[in-house]
């Protein structure tokens, strides 16, 4: 670990909001990293109801040189705490972070390096882990080989890689400020403008630990996040009138989508009706797999196929976790 303030090579950017279980984890996880580079942890707090700040504070204490917080003195809301920490960045590039997430040892030497040896790179991703029911999972989400990926590929299967792998360059030509200015803008559409200058490599191992339903996800408490879903539907939409030339490419991607969606209403809120609107949803957009075919045959008895939809679910989440 190097801490000086000047020449800052990367900023980690970390938000949080009432993450007082998690936010230890995730600076540890973060000071104890070892480098070549100079870095710093940026982290904005958002006004946290429970005991985030003081263990932030704790921290701060202790690696006075490394941990900057920013302190928010109202809640700012999610996109704008982003913002604030992108801006008080030194970096040569940014790693983003999110505060109930982990790195693990030399993610941020790894993903340096690979930037420094790829200028033509805008970002860089890697494989995490995932944690189920406190328990982490051999497998996690959005995981790819090794690889150099570009925009096409984003848009197959966005988001592509976690948030909370990303590490980005910083360039005067990228001006995130302007997309960051919009209250309900998701990551989402921060990765896809970025992903028009310049290519992502992906690291192909793990080096994060991802938790999911804890910040903002698209489900929190046995409830779908709706409004990211009324969103995302606009991006493919979006997609659809920038991107002609792509539409069958972007048609098949934006059923899998609404397809996924169908699953997670079955296995999250046991809702019958909402399952078979967005199976239906998905074969309007495009029909391209059996598996389409298949939801709309567990549509026509609710019950039967929500039972049978959460079975598969806690089968694949045990053998996750090796159970099984």
């Amino acid at each position: 670990m190097i801490n000086d303030i000047d020449d800052i090579k990367v900023s980690v950017c970390v938000v949080t909001y009432n993450q007082e279980k998690y936010i230890a984890e995730c600076l540890d996880s973060l000071v104890n990293q070892e480098t070549d580079f100079k870095f710093e942890i940026i982290v904005g707090e958002d006004c946290s109801t429970d005991g985030t700040r003081a263990i932030i504070q704790q921290y701060v204490d202790k690696y006075p040189n490394l941990i900057k917080p920013i302190f928010h003195k109202q809640n700012v809301g999610a996109v704008e705490n982003v913002k604030q920490v992108y801006i008080a960045a030194k970096g040569k590039y940014i790693s983003h972070m999110d505060g109930d997430d982990m790195a693990l040892p030399n993610k941020l030497q790894k993903q340096f390096d690979v930037m420094e040896e790829n200028p033509q790179a805008i970002i860089c991703s890697h494989n995490m882990l995932e944690v189920v029911n406190d328990t982490i999972t051999k497998d996690g989400y959005w995981n790819h080989p090794k690889g150099e990926y570009v925009l096409l590929d984003l848009v197959k299967k966005l988001p592509f890689f976690a948030h909370s792998s990303k590490f980005f360059r910083v360039t005067d030509e990228l001006n995130l400020s302007d997309i960051l200015n919009e209250e309900d803008v998701l990551d989402i559409e921060l990765h896809l403008y970025q992903s028009t200058k310049g290519t992502i490599i992906h690291v192909g191992e793990n080096l994060g630990v991802y938790r999911p339903g804890v910040g903002i996800s698209s489900v929190k408490d046995n409830k779908l996040n709706y409004n990211m879903i009324a969103r995302i539907e606009k991006i493919y939409n979006d997609l659809l009138v920038s991107n002609p030339e792509l539409a069958e490419t972007i048609k098949i991607a934006y059923a899998s989508y609404l397809l996924g969606i169908a699953n997670s209403y079955a296995v999250t809120e046991l809702n019958g009706h909402k399952m078979r609107e967005y199976a239906l949803k998905s074969i309007k957009q495009k029909l391209f797999s059996k598996r389409q075919l298949l939801m709309v045959v567990l549509c026509a008895n609710y019950n039967v196929g929500v039972s049978i939809l959460n079975i598969r679910y806690k089968f694949k989440n045990m053998k996750q976790i090796g159970k099984i």
